[in-house]
């Protein structure tokens, strides 16, 4: 009887188990619950970062934007920002792509006569460069990539029509002669001055013959010859004001812009002559 009852006793336990379900693990305090693989806990989900993470570049330009009025003579812009060290600082400005063609001229018979024309596509409105330590010197550690001097910049244009390739270098050797007479593609590379080994600035220069457009300014921090953080910042160029009327009204309505440019000639010399003649 003592047997029969104990396993009576037994029976009715096992099946108060099985209706309650398996064994349940209560997690410990301030825990996070969530749902597991194989009944392990995972609190926290690998994608947040445990600690804020600060990023190794930082970069800021003291003016949005630039704006060409009818007084504009040029303009240098601010460059700054903060990095964690150690590493050097290159920045790159490119202009806006456009197609430039470019004139030979030769003098024949005491005239100056266009002999030969040869168009690019893809060339940048504007290129410059500046640096923390001499752009050979950073290039030469491989850090090559993205950066790129002029030359590499301007050796992949593409040119429109089939020339010769030295006819083509010569084209090529007079489109950057163009842009450097009118500031475009500054010969001398800019400084990057580094201050308490972390901040760093750049006085960025542009003429007064910028193009219009958004131009884009990027920032590369090197270590070791490699890019370790890039940053880049667009700055639209554009004209505002009258000068800006102006140029839409010149851009919508091309003959009457034409037709008013021609009156106001003939007012102008009209005055101009009966000056004169009274003097």
């Amino acid at each position: 009887m003592w047997l029969a009852a104990i396993a009576g006793l037994a029976a009715l336990l096992w099946t108060s188990a099985m209706a309650q379900g398996p064994p349940r693990i209560e997690p410990p305090a301030g825990a996070l619950v969530g749902p597991t693989l194989g009944g392990s806990i995972d609190p926290v989900p690998p994608s947040v970062p445990s600690e804020a993470v600060a990023p190794d570049l930082v970069v800021d330009l003291s003016v949005p934007r630039v704006s060409i009025t009818s007084a504009f003579q040029g303009e240098s812009i601010l460059l700054f920002g903060m990095f964690d060290p150690p590493g050097e600082i290159v920045v790159v400005v490119v202009g806006p792509p456009f197609r430039e063609t470019v004139l030979r001229k030769q003098r024949v018979l005491g005239l100056w006569l266009n002999i030969g024309r040869q168009s690019f596509d893809d060339v940048p409105a504007y290129y410059a460069i500046a640096a923390s330590q001499p752009l050979q010197r950073l290039l030469a550690r491989s850090a090559g990539g993205e950066i790129l001097s002029l030359e590499d910049r301007l050796s992949s244009v593409r040119a429109i029509g089939e020339r010769p390739a030295d006819e083509l270098a010569q084209f090529r050797n007079g489109l950057v002669q163009v842009k450097r007479q009118e500031g475009l593609y500054p010969a001398a590379i800019g400084q990057v001055t580094i201050q308490a080994g972390r901040l760093f600035r750049v006085e960025l220069p542009f003429p007064s013959t910028l193009p219009e457009g958004v131009y884009e300014i990027r920032t590369y921090l090197l270590r070791d010859g490699k890019i370790a953080a890039a940053v880049s910042r667009p700055l639209p160029v554009g004209k505002v004001g009258f000068s800006a009327e102006l140029a839409g009204w010149a851009s919508r309505e091309g003959s009457l812009y034409g037709l008013g440019a021609i009156a106001m000639a003939l007012v102008v010399g009209w005055i101009g002559g009966a000056l004169v003649r009274r003097l």
